[in-house]
């Protein structure tokens, strides 16, 4: 694809591009976080002296490498098609670039049925089976419990930030960008024992908020940096070691973990198009405390409310029929109360 500019002359800068998308973002920003993706994804993948000049073959490299990691439902997939569309119909209507083939090729139906059946491989075996996920968290325990902090580094700061990532996701199953954004006030202080989000309260046990004080106060006395009740935390503790956060971040992290755990179940791939994938991603702890809430008999709609998750997604990733069948009601409202007390979060 041979792209002119307006006046004539050709342009192979990134530089161009990425102004470009920034102005569209500043004139509507429905889709900023899709096309800072791209862009990012550009970046990585040294495509930015050719952002004019990209293929259907780039096109599907970057969709791939999005399945498990940024698209994990159809409406995901939706939006990083409607921003690329947009994106190139901005291009070439306000600034007379040639994206035509690719605007044509990505609103094809045959584009988005692929797409969707390479969300359904995975989406189906994203969500982690219970004796993994808990011999995953015994591991943990042991690994952490058994380290001698005096001999802390970088490494186990690492680690750290991947078993906060798991931990939070199980207890506030949002979408992987929107976990790493969350605020959580001020932990430091004794009332530090439950999370709001979306105006639904979530009581945290009491290791985990030792966990999340404890990472907190590495980075402060390894790193020389001072955490605010105004700090996202994520960005927060990775900014500590000037790294830049985005869930592929984690994706990295939780691998080293896995491999630190010796956890080889976690590192099971499979084929994809040409691309070997993983089969849990960084969605799946939030897919799988999703179906272990809908399996404790949790309404639909509050999911709704605390993951912004439309209802139509919730029932096409889950049979939440199948799964009301499975609920064990007593257990359920006993251990209900028990997670209500006031004393819950002191234990």
């Amino acid at each position: 694809m041979f792209v002119y500019m307006r006046k004539g002359n050709f342009m192979n800068t990134g530089n161009t591009f990425k102004r470009l998308v920034k102005q569209l973002i500043k004139e509507d920003d429905k889709y900023d976080n899709e096309l800072n993706a791209f862009v990012e994804y550009l970046e990585q993948n040294d495509l930015l002296d050719k952002c004019f000049d990209l293929s259907i073959s780039d096109i599907n490299r970057y969709f791939d490498s999005l399945v498990g990691v940024r698209i994990g439902a159809p409406s995901a997939l939706n939006a990083h098609i409607a921003a690329l569309s947009s994106l190139f119909q901005y291009l070439m209507m306000k600034e007379n670039y040639n994206f035509r083939e690719l605007h044509g090729y990505i609103n094809m139906a045959s584009f988005r049925t692929t797409y969707l059946e390479k969300i359904d491989t995975g989406s189906k075996k994203a969500i982690i089976p219970m004796d993994l996920l808990q011999k995953l968290l015994c591991k943990m325990d042991e690994y952490f419990n058994e380290r001698d902090k005096k001999k802390s580094d970088d490494k186990y700061y690492h680690l750290m930030l991947a078993r906060l990532y798991i931990e939070l996701s199980l207890l506030i199953p949002l979408k992987p960008g929107v976990l790493l954004e969350l605020k959580l006030g001020d932990i430091k202080t004794n009332q530090f024992r439950k999370v709001v989000y979306n105006f639904i309260s979530i009581r945290l046990p009491k290791d985990v908020r030792d966990h999340i004080i404890e990472t907190v106060n590495f980075a402060e006395h390894h790193y020389g940096v001072t955490y605010s009740d105004q700090d996202a935390l994520f960005f927060f503790l990775y900014n500590a070691i000037d790294v830049r956060l985005t869930p592929s971040t984690i994706t990295w992290e939780l691998q080293k973990l896995y491999k630190a755990l010796d956890m080889k179940e976690l590192l099971e791939t499979y084929k994809s198009g040409t691309r070997n994938v993983s089969l849990y991603t960084v969605e799946s702890y939030k897919k799988t405390a999703i179906f272990e809430m809908l399996n404790n008999g949790v309404s639909i709609v509050y999911l709704k409310q605390l993951t912004g998750l439309d209802i139509g997604t919730l029932l096409a990733d889950y049979d939440v029929e199948q799964i009301k069948a499975n609920v064990d009601v007593k257990s359920f409202n006993i251990n209900s109360s028990i997670v209500n007390t006031d004393y819950y979060s002191y234990l």
